[in-house]
């Protein structure tokens, strides 16, 4: 239970106030790029069944004169992933001297800064997941670049992961002096090829654009939740088949709850915070663990 300074709290009584500067998380960068099941009402627990693939070897070609012959039939396997939503929550305790004595809204902004919090929670247990894939590309020596992606990539593709593609990295791996922005250099470092360096158009219009946001036909994005030991970070390259979250519709596809309850004996309003989910890996073939070198 956090319960806001009253000191604190009322420091802008009688004084003029600008707008309030809330610190957030980044957030909200796995809900788009995984597969989101909605519970059933009435229930808790989202089930998702995955098909195995058909054999080719299994298809029946008839020779000319022999179109009535019939192949042996084959069974059709699917496995299902239980989803078993959790109530992932956190919340403050705000005195009505805090909020009476501020001139700002701070139980709305209690409830903003809270919900974010758990949405940057989803994301942490996104991350976690990027490092339980089988397989991997890059190593713990090796800086962010351009053939990881690609290698990445044709594993996907070999293993008929459908498109289209996501990365969530660290931003170290991204933006850092071992992250992919190496390639943009006039010279080539580490284990970059600077293969979009500026004497290329191609670099020259990554540099407009302000870099990148898609490459290879892979959507990057960027969450310092991704996972670190050691000076690595392991971020990870996948389908939207890989990862399947199962979550409670709070309303418009929301799965975060912000709630209050007055506490009369206590003079304070406790502001709540829940989120209703549960991530789990689904398909392992259609995922890459990236793993690279982020400082020394």
């Amino acid at each position: 239970m956090a319960v806001t300074d009253v000191g604190v709290a009322a420091g802008g009584l009688g004084k003029t106030v600008a707008a309030a500067i809330l610190q957030f998380n980044k957030a909200a960068v796995f809900q788009p790029i995984v597969n989101m099941v909605s519970c059933a009402k009435g229930t808790n627990v989202a089930q998702v069944p995955v098909y195995s693939k058909q054999a080719l070897s299994t298809v029946t070609t008839n020779a000319s004169g022999a179109e009535e012959t019939t192949g042996s039939a084959e069974s059709i396997t699917t496995t299902a992933t239980s989803l078993e939503v959790f109530r992932n929550n956190v919340y403050a305790q705000v005195t009505d001297l805090a909020a009476f004595g501020n001139s700002d809204a701070l139980l709305v902004n209690a409830g903003r800064v809270l919900g974010n919090t758990v949405a940057a929670h989803f994301d942490e247990e996104g991350c976690t997941l990027l490092d339980t894939f089988s397989t991997a590309v890059g190593g713990a020596a090796i800086s962010m670049h351009l053939g990881l992606i690609f290698d990445a990539v044709a594993g996907l593709e070999g293993d008929d992961a459908p498109r289209g593609y996501s990365a969530v990295l660290h931003p170290l791996q991204v933006w850092g002096s071992f992250g992919l922005t190496n390639e943009l250099s006039n010279v080539a470092v580490v284990q970059s090829n600077a293969g979009l360096s500026q004497s290329q158009g191609v670099g020259e219009d990554f540099r407009r654009a302000g870099f990148s946001q898609t490459i290879g036909g892979v959507d990057i994005y960027t969450s310092p939740q991704v996972v670190a030991t050691s000076d690595q970070h392991k971020g990870g390259i996948f389908a939207k088949t890989a990862i399947s979250c199962g979550y409670i519709d709070q309303g418009g596809g929301s799965f975060i709850q912000i709630e209050t309850d007055r506490n009369a004996p206590a003079a304070s309003t406790e502001v709540v915070a829940n989120g209703y989910f549960n991530l789990a890996v689904t398909v392992n073939a259609h995922g890459r663990e990236v793993l690279t070198e982020t400082s020394t």
